[in-house]
């Protein structure tokens, strides 16, 4: 189930870090009703061998504003979106009550008016959809270097290894939720992808890079359906791999 969430500023514009995605997940953590399935989504999630999966995505904020690049920060001036998605029925009603009840939020010491709440249930019905990211996709490998240092490679569109990497984590996600694997392949096209599209952000302490961009992906409707719900690539929960369907 997808939320959309409209806000808006009580004071006025609300004024955010540019790499505020750790901001928005900590909102999302908050407001859920049950501390005790809060403490299971951040701690725990679906285990599939060594990796945990929240199973839940979100955009980046969507609405007019302004970035100021010498102080890092981005301010938007009147009313602005955030879509949430999720295949855990618990986490949209938790946060939809939770939202609609409090009515005023706290955004970086912040009031925030929720003007309202919408949710959309999309069944997907094709084999084959367009999808245009709303949070950058991201796939990466870990390494450890001849001196014992972990590094991290982001790869791109590009590379040869990017649609593996994309269906592998489509796998093991799917793997976690249902305890089986997929009957179907995920395979994954870029269709409109420039340089302009890479963005490298700050989720903390580190650096990430992903991509936006326009997508075709095929497998099943049921699949698809899946993946829509809890996002393309890794990182999800913090903030990555959102797309909407390009007809929508």
């Amino acid at each position: 189930m997808r939320l959309t969430i409209t806000m808006n500023g009580r004071q006025g514009p609300v004024s955010l870090p540019l790499h505020y995605q750790h901001l928005l997940q900590g909102l999302l953590y908050r407001s859920l009703e049950s501390e005790r399935f809060a403490t299971f989504l951040h701690e725990i999630g679906f285990r599939h061998e060594k990796r945990s999966f929240k199973l839940f995505t979100f955009s980046r904020l969507v609405g007019r504003h302004e970035v100021d690049r010498g102080k890092k920060t981005i301010r938007f001036l009147d009313d602005f979106q955030w879509h949430i998605d999720t295949i855990l029925p618990d986490l949209t009603e938790q946060l939809g009550q939770q939202l609609l009840l409090r009515r005023e939020i706290w955004l970086y010491d912040q009031p925030v008016e929720v003007q309202s709440v919408k949710m959309d249930k999309v069944e997907i019905a094709q084999n084959t959809i367009e999808v245009a990211m709303l949070s950058p996709l991201t796939v990466y490998s870990t390494y450890e270097t001849i001196d014992g240092k972990k590094k991290t490679h982001f790869f791109g569109p590009d590379d040869d290894v990017f649609p593996h990497l994309v269906e592998l984590n489509f796998r093991h996600k799917y793997e976690a939720y249902y305890g089986v694997e997929p009957a179907e392949r995920l395979v994954i096209q870029p269709v409109h992808v420039h340089h302009r599209h890479r963005v490298v952000t700050r989720f903390k302490d580190m650096y990430i890079t992903g991509w936006l961009g326009h997508y075709r992906l095929s497998s099943s409707p049921e699949q698809l359906t899946f993946l829509y719900h809890v996002g393309l690539g890794s990182r999800n929960s913090q903030g990555f791999g959102m797309f909407r369907l390009i007809s929508e």
